[in-house]
């Protein structure tokens, strides 16, 4: 079995996740592995890290909401994004 037929199963949002993955769980190792003053500044990394991928996962989620809302409907009816006025 070849490098490329092994990626070749991975498709979506977990091919384009997969690096980030890798990255979260060798910081989960090193601040397993860190001494008493290193593990606020690694925990800090991690939660950094987490924080951005779920605001970059919500962004992205609200894009592809939006997108397949229906073109003609009403921004109440089935749209993710609420109405402009309903902040008042």
């Amino acid at each position: 079995m070849t490098a490329r037929s092994r990626w070749a199963g991975i498709h979506g949002p977990l091919r384009s996740e997969l690096p980030l993955l890798v990255i979260e769980l060798s910081l989960v190792v090193v601040l397993l592995h860190a001494n008493a003053p290193e593990v606020w500044f690694w925990f800090l990394v991690l939660l950094t890290l987490l924080l951005w991928r779920s605001w970059a996962w919500m962004v992205r989620r609200r894009q592809r909401l939006a997108a397949l809302a229906p073109v003609g409907a009403a921004p109440g009816e089935g749209s993710p994004v609420p109405p402009a006025d309903s902040a008042l």
